[in-house]
């Protein structure tokens, strides 16, 4: 009750705020242009009364000089609210179809307007204009377009009121930029069926505009708003005098059709790996405008062949690693249902890599099937995916500051094929056909500063094997929540309620129990147990945040807690539950620039946690220092302190283990990222209490931009680490559990490589290469004594070596827990080395607006051996003399649209 207690007392303070704001200005404006209240500056568009303008990016059409220029730009950067250095003037033109865009960057050293060759969506220091439009003018959601001087393109959703960028947006629109002796011009027009709106006799739009002067290190904008304001979409000014326009037509169809052909090592023995197999498929994209406001998206066996591979790694803990989205139907537009378990930045608690827990995790939908094939000794065909038999979305506005957001996907029920051990054909069932549904309504006020919503999620399995039991057949989840900006944009307070229901066989409700995120087995806990007997299982989850986020001094308090039963993985992700925490974080900060830093922040954090039964399993301080200097360079350093505390999964399931505290610290940093060479760095080092075990990491990167089209970048991570308490078994000897760790001294060495050659504004090369290198050597292997002993020496017993025969050489470990002669464990060698290099090179030519031909090769490349030591020079080049599996793709698709 607690933490219900902590809820309701910060769930107070937004109505006392409320108060204070009643009677502030709802009008004014500060010097600048700055909005401070509910009316923002407004640029008009006209009508092309004749032509339209031809985009030929020369700012000479009739209705161009027709069109009054906007020219109140102020700096951002890097004199906030200072005058431009050059002068920039910008004229909006529409017709019935489309919106035309003019854009002026006035240079009086016009030979020196810098613009760069790239892929699309690649960022890099260059010129650039940028026009940003919430034509949905609910204050939260925006796209944005930018342009530069050579004619590369960027285009992004903007959603959360800014805290969110979707790089997947992509619009079928003209541009074209010129350079001459006043400078650089862009024209730019944007058909108004790739943007959404709702129905009214005269269009008002929000708006943004900006632009970059790379080699004074300057951005300009209007509407001008500080840099410490808070929100984005929500201060945009206003794009009036668009009046009367047809319904547009929003009918979109984006065929294609795919070829492969995959290389790999054969088998022998194996009908299923003969080194070699070929594919031809089609299917396609349609997108509907519903209304004005609401679009449709459709989509038929997708293919996601041009999609880079996962990162490799070496998981040796309990927990599912989160993979982030990256297929463009599941990515585009479905911003409405990342619906988070925790406010702001939804990481994870302590997990690393953890990822973005939440309601909606679409890698679900068409995962590797859950159920291994029945084979009875013999061979199954690996079937990586499940096929996505279709998928649909309906997102947009309904008006009335009300959105909409509805996804329904169906995967195939998938049978592997195999040959048993006598050579007989059959199937094996691997998943069930499978439903999934989310729905999202939010509604938009007060300008942007309120948004509250709720969203529900339901998967739906055909359990028509008995193969199947195993997995839910229904599970369903849901959620309201509230955000609010209050107190002249000051404050901000977020809450959320949400709730989960699964349901399956007696077999498939133990299973979820007892998996890494429950842990009903545990003994020490008084709160639940596992119950053979459910069908069924519910839990509920909150979370309430009130921070300050505008001024010198900002602060923040949080609360959250998980009952045991809640379980989204169905289709959402999480790592764990039955837990309670809080954070409180102060920072003071410094946003003008001054005579050494160009920004400075310091800010000091705590974060507890208790586990259901309020045991103490977290308390840690963490104080942080970072710094932008003058010369665009970042620095920053981070103490850390973890008090002793319960750990409630170490034991995989068994009783909670006190573990020691540690100290850690991290110093990282930054060159000015502007430049055509730029560097990143960081080293962190942890050490623990008591038992000395370490873990160091040095990360970096170069980045290499030279003039022109091509760009590089390598980063690497070098890890190595001793952990004193590797979990390694349980096993049961007699009627007695014992639960066994090792010491473990583990390498790992990954590389991220990547080049990209733009060759036109519409085509691009790009090659991606990751080599991984991955060992760990034990040692000390231990069985657990007492797991809250004062002692942490009296927390474990050694095995003496009259209790362990461990062979080496990959052969199998022998544990003899009472030394009566019998083996009561055997286990395999737990040393591991691997090596992995996983590339992808990808040929992109838009030959026509929206259709694309890609040119795919993949490659992945593994080993794994039972031998811990690793030389690095060896194993690097063992990762290109391993067999791997060879991919070659084409892929064509055509854009039919208005």
């Amino acid at each position: 009750m607690k933490i219900f207690g902590f809820v309701c007392a910060i769930s107070v303070l937004p109505v006392l705020l409320v108060a204070q704001e009643t009677d502030a200005p709802t009008n004014e404006r500060s010097a600048g242009g700055a909005l401070t209240g509910e009316i923002p500056g407004a640029v008009r568009a006209v009508r092309a009364l004749s032509e339209a303008p031809n985009v030929d990016g020369w700012l000479d059409d009739e209705a161009w000089i027709a069109a009054p220029p906007l020219t109140e730009f102020l700096q951002k950067n890097p004199d906030e609210g200072a005058v431009p250095s050059e002068s920039t003037e910008v004229r909006f033109v529409y017709t019935d179809r489309a919106l035309y865009v003019g854009f002026r960057g006035y240079d009086r050293e016009p030979d020196r307007v810098y613009g760069r060759l790239m892929r699309r969506d690649q960022m890099a220091a260059a010129d650039g204009f940028s026009v940003v439009i919430d034509s949905y003018y609910d204050r939260r959601t925006a796209f944005e377009i930018s342009i530069n001087p050579s004619g590369t393109r960027r285009d992004v959703f903007i959603y959360n009121d800014g805290r969110g960028h979707d790089q997947s947006w992509d619009p079928v629109y003209d541009w074209a930029t010129q350079t001459d002796s006043l400078g650089w011009t862009v024209e730019l027009r944007i058909p108004f069926s790739q943007l959404r709106f709702p129905p009214r006799d005269s269009v008002v739009f929000g708006v943004r505009l900006k632009r970059n002067i790379v080699r004074r290190n300057e951005e300009v904008n209007w509407p001008f708003f500080p840099r410490d304001q808070a929100g984005e979409v929500s201060n945009y000014a206003d794009l009036i005098g668009i009046r009367d326009l047809p319904n547009p037509r929003r009918i979109e169809l984006l065929p294609y059709t795919a070829s492969s052909a995959t290389f790999e090592p054969a088998e022998e023995g194996n009908p299923f790996a003969t080194g070699r197999s070929s594919t031809v498929r089609a299917g396609g994209d349609l997108k509907v405008g519903v209304t004005s406001g609401l679009t449709l998206d459709l989509t038929a066996n997708p293919d996601f062949g041009q999609v880079e591979a996962d990162a490799a790694e070496v998981n040796l803990t309990a927990f599912e690693t989160f993979f982030s989205e990256k297929r463009p139907f599941f990515v585009e537009g479905t911003n409405l249902f990342q619906f988070g378990l925790a406010p702001a930045a939804r990481r994870h608690r302590g997990f690393g890599r953890g990822g973005s827990e939440g309601l909606v995790y679409t890698r679900r939908i068409g995962r590797s099937p859950q159920v291994s094939p029945e084979t009875d000794g013999g061979y199954a065909a690996d079937l990586g995916q499940t096929t996505i038999l279709g998928a649909s979305k309906l997102t947009g506005q309904l008006g009335g500051g009300w959105a909409l957001g509805l996804m329904q996907a169906v995967t195939a029920k998938e049978q592997a094929r195999i040959v048993d051990s006598i050579g007989v054909d059959g199937h094996s069932p691997v998943e069930p056909l499978t439903s999934y549904t989310a729905v999202r309504v939010e509604r938009n006020a007060m300008r942007g500063r309120l948004a509250y919503g709720a969203i529900g999620t339901a998967t739906a399995r055909r359990m028509d094997e008995t193969a199947f039991d195993v997995l839910h057949s229904r599970a369903y989840s849901g959620g309201a929540d509230l955000n609010l900006r209050l107190g002249s944009d000051r404050y901000e307070f977020g809450t959320a309620l949400m709730g989960s229901r699964v349901e399956g066989s007696e077999d498939a409700i133990v299973r979820t129990q007892r998996n890494s995120r429950h842990y009903f087995q545990r003994p020490d806990q008084t709160n639940v147990s596992v119950d053979s007997s459910r069908t069924s299982l519910s839990g509920y989850s909150a979370y309430a945040r009130i921070a300050k986020v505008v001024g010198v001094f900002t602060w923040e308090a949080r609360g959250a807690t998980r009952s045991p039963g809640f379980e989204i993985n169905d289709f959402g992700y999480m790592r764990q539950t039955g837990y309670h925490s809080q954070r409180l974080q102060m920072r003071v900060r410094q946003l003008r620039p001054g005579r050494v830093f160009r920004q400075f922040n310091w800010q000091v954090q705590e974060d507890g946690e208790f586990s259901h039964d309020w045991e103490r399993t977290k308390t840690n301080i963490q104080s942080s220092v970072s710094a932008d200097f003058l010369n665009y360079w970042n620095l920053s350093i981070t103490g850390e302190r973890s008090l002793p505390a319960l750990s409630t999964t170490l034991l995989r399931g068994g009783a909670a283990l006190l573990q020691p505290g540690n100290w850690r610290g991290s110093v990282r940093g930054r060159t000015d990222w502007q430049r055509p060479y730029w560097l990143s760095w960081g080293v962190s080092h942890r050490l623990e209490d008591v038992s000395d075990a370490t873990t160091t990491s040095v990360d970096g990167s170069l980045n290499i931009r030279p003039p022109g089209s091509f760009s590089a970048s390598i980063r690497g991570r070098l890890n190595w680490s001793t952990s004193d308490r590797q979990y390694l078994r349980g096993f049961m000897v007699g009627d007695s559990l014992h639960y066994m760790f090792g010491r473990i001294d583990r390498r790992e060495l990954s590389t991220t490589i990547r080049f990209d050659v733009a060759l036109t504004s519409r085509m691009s090369f790009e090659l991606y290469a990751q080599p991984f290198l991955s060992a760990g050597e034990y040692d000390s292997f231990r069985l657990v004594a007492d797991p809250r002993a004062d002692s942490y020496s009296d927390r474990f017993d050694p095995l003496e070596n009259d209790q362990l025969v461990r062979p080496g050489d990959g052969a199998t470990v022998e544990v003899d827990v009472n030394r009566d002669g019998a083996v009561d464990l055997y286990m395999s060698e737990p040393d591991f080395r691997v090596v992995s290099l996983r590339t992808n090179a990808v040929l992109r030519w838009e030959f026509n607006p929206g259709s694309t031909l890609f040119l795919v090769w993949q490659q992945s490349r593994q080993d794994y051996t039972q031998d811990g030591a690793l030389n690095f020079g060896d194993a690097f080049g063992d990762v290109f003399t391993t067999a791997g599996t060879n991919v070659l793709a084409m892929k064509v698709a055509y854009w039919l649209g208005s």
